[in-house]
């Protein structure tokens, strides 16, 4: 079930997004950076996040037999690239959970969230040596757009490539069932 989160699911959403970084980063970013991660910081970043009146975006979990299983969240795009509105900011799944429908369905409500918005052209931002997310995103109609370096380390340097999928029109793509 996918349903929108709320304040309370900070803690679950803090769990999955660090353990799912740490198995979905394994060998793509340093063991120390990984092991750093906090869960407790995590929720604590959700709560304020999901509290705020001043929210932007929209932020969706996944529930298998009452546990938060993944989340996913988006809103206006970050970027000020005119080439797109929205953007999908994060969607993170326990392993276990992955290739099962659930991250598709994250991304369709999410997706139908913004078009309500309307904001139907949507980015998304991915490693580029993550192979499985990237093949995700070209499974569900992303178009590969472009390559930039992100930095992940407050001190600088841990920098990764990522690159951008984009569906120029989630209505026609991402909101009709296959």
């Amino acid at each position: 079930m996918v349903r929108p989160a709320a304040p309370s699911d900070a803690p679950s959403i803090a769990r999955v997004h660090v353990e799912s970084w740490r198995t979905t980063y394994d060998g793509l970013l340093p063991d120390d950076h990984l092991a750093a991660l906090d869960v407790a910081d995590y929720a604590g970043r959700w709560e304020r996040s999901l509290s705020s009146p001043f929210a932007r975006g929209a932020v969706f979990v996944a529930e298998q037999a009452g546990e938060v299983v993944g989340f996913a969240s988006g809103g206006p795009e970050r970027d000020g690239d005119p080439r797109y509105e929205g953007e999908l900011y994060a969607i993170y799944l326990l392993r276990e959970f992955q290739g099962r429908g659930v991250g598709r369905t994250l991304v369709r409500a999410t997706a139908a969230a913004q078009a309500e918005r309307r904001l139907t052209s949507i980015v998304v931002w991915v490693l580029r040596d993550n192979a499985g997310a990237r093949g995700f995103y070209e499974r569900l109609g992303g178009v590969y757009l472009r390559e930039r370096q992100l930095d992940l380390g407050a001190d600088g340097r841990l920098d990764v490539p990522e690159v951008a999928y984009l569906w120029a029109d989630t209505r026609s793509t991402l909101l009709v069932p296959r």
